[in-house]
């Protein structure tokens, strides 16, 4: 069995956002969580107990997601610990995270920096990037877990204002 890859995606409320990145990650990479791919949202400011925001819980069910039995909660110091890959929808919640957890600075992504690192990169370049790190035959949770570093290099060529 592979070690678990985590995804944490985060916002403000976890009743909008993240909870969208979250359900639609999950539902584009639905193999990976058979082979340990496991993605879960929190909030800097959550309303704890609530469920996701009609409108994008129904934009989420438009995408073919599963949109139901979601919970917000806070995110916490453990949660950002234990991620591999953390996805903020601004610049606030990235600097939010890794305030709380400096370590966590090198895997953790405004969703736009995600972005603009896949436009950059291009996707014949990743994946022959990839081929090279994981080999032909990987997952998708293998192939998830070696493009973080593939991205960490390119990442920190932020502008300023970019990804809020």
């Amino acid at each position: 069995m592979t070690q678990d890859f985590t995804v944490l995606t985060v916002c403000t409320g976890n009743i909008c956002r993240s909870p969208a990145m979250e359900r639609l990650f999950a539902h584009v990479f639905a193999d990976a969580a058979q082979e340990g791919l496991r993605v879960h949202s929190g909030g800097t400011y959550a309303h704890d107990g609530e469920d996701m925001q009609p409108p994008m819980k129904q934009r989420v069910a438009d995408y073919g997601a599963d949109a139901d039995d979601f919970t917000a909660r806070q995110v916490t110091a453990a949660m950002v610990e234990e991620a591999d890959l953390i996805l903020t929808a601004t610049r606030e919640h990235l600097e939010d995270v890794t305030a709380e957890v400096p370590g966590a600075r090198a895997r953790a992504f405004t969703i736009r920096e995600v972005g603009r690192l896949a436009e950059h990169l291009g996707r014949e370049a990743v994946r022959a990037q990839l081929r090279d790190v994981v080999g032909e035959g990987a997952t998708q949770r293998d192939r998830i877990a070696a493009v973080v570093p593939c991205w960490t290099g390119r990442a920190r060529m932020r502008t300023p204002g970019a990804g809020r």
